[in-house]
């Protein structure tokens, strides 16, 4: 593993861009991992998408951190854009994108860094995320995509010894952590705003690898996430919403015209069944966010500050 020696001295630098919402203890948390990072000079951007109450002092003191408020909530999207142009400044190679409800070892950000300095063709790297809460139970690590549902599968790692310089080949990794060359997502022009949350990820992946470019994870490295903080629970409005849409308008640049149709069957019939089960027990409100989200994806509607307003 002579190599391997060499490579913990390479000085990489790497711009780290957290976004926060009203979860100051969670983003300290992370931040403290992210300080006893090893062997990789790391610098952190970190935005507020405009919570609400005041920003903790902790933040202000901090001068080795670039802090932005926004004046309003732009969603994962528009906050981590912001964060990745504030950040052009450290002239960093790479650019981790991390939610600010994950923790990452030591090791993790500079093994990263390493595999995209020693591997040209691979435009992103992932570490495999598991739960805070248990940390031997995989989160995820990537996906392959099944086209008719427009859906990641789930990749499982065979569990043995990887070395950092092994990587697995997926399809899309979660914007969860993420670390991507920074000329290339400049080039991708970022994350798309008009998303708001869910599938901007996807559809970062996709244009990386229509650029040519690879998506691996890497198994030995890990993040731990503490799941679901972010958009109020897995069935709030909002998650509901946007993740219907999304998928649908994802679906016109990701499918052929005859796998869009059988895709829009399947969507059809699943939301069908979910609305007789909201209806049973008596969620009214959801049934009317996905099959807005339905029509609005089908008509390629997106945006999302007069969606929040109708719908919360």
């Amino acid at each position: 593993m002579h190599h391997h020696h060499n490579r913990r001295h390479l000085n990489v630098c790497v711009s780290v861009i957290l976004v926060n919402y009203g979860q100051w203890e969670l983003t300290k948390k992370c931040i403290e991992s992210l300080d006893r990072s090893r062997f990789v000079d790391i610098r952190i951007t970190l935005i507020d998408n405009c919570s609400p109450g005041p920003v903790p002092s902790w933040v202000t003191r901090r001068s080795d951190i670039r802090f932005r408020r926004m004046e309003e909530n732009t969603g994962f999207a528009g906050g981590n854009n912001a964060g990745f142009r504030i950040s052009l400044d450290d002239e960093a190679e790479y650019t981790f994108f991390l939610n600010n409800d994950a923790e990452v070892l030591p090791e993790t950000v500079g093994n990263l860094a390493g595999y995209l300095k020693g591997n040209a063709r691979t435009g992103i790297t992932a570490p495999a995320i598991y739960w805070k809460s248990d940390p031997e139970k995989l989160w995820g690590a990537g996906g392959e995509f099944v086209k008719w549902k427009m859906r990641y599968e789930q990749v499982d790692i065979p569990v043995r010894n990887y070395s950092h310089d092994d990587g697995i080949e997926v399809d899309f990794v979660s914007g969860c952590a993420l670390m991507v060359r920074t000329d290339l997502f400049s080039r991708i022009g970022g994350f798309r705003e008009d998303f708001f949350m869910y599938y901007e990820d996807a559809d970062l992946c996709r244009k990386v690898v229509e650029k040519g470019y690879s998506i691996e994870v890497i198994p030995s490295e890990t993040v731990l996430h503490s799941v679901a903080s972010g958009s109020g629970g897995e069935l709030s409005k909002l998650a509901i919403y946007f993740s219907e849409r999304n998928r649908i308008v994802l679906s016109r640049d990701m499918l052929s015209p005859l796998k869009r149709v059988a895709f829009m069957i399947y969507k059809s019939a699943v939301l069908l069944i979910l609305s007789v089960k909201f209806l049973l027990r008596h969620n009214l409100g959801l049934i009317k966010c996905i099959w807005r989200g339905y029509f609005d994806g089908l008509f390629g509607r997106t945006g999302y500050s007069d969606v929040i307003d109708k719908l919360i």
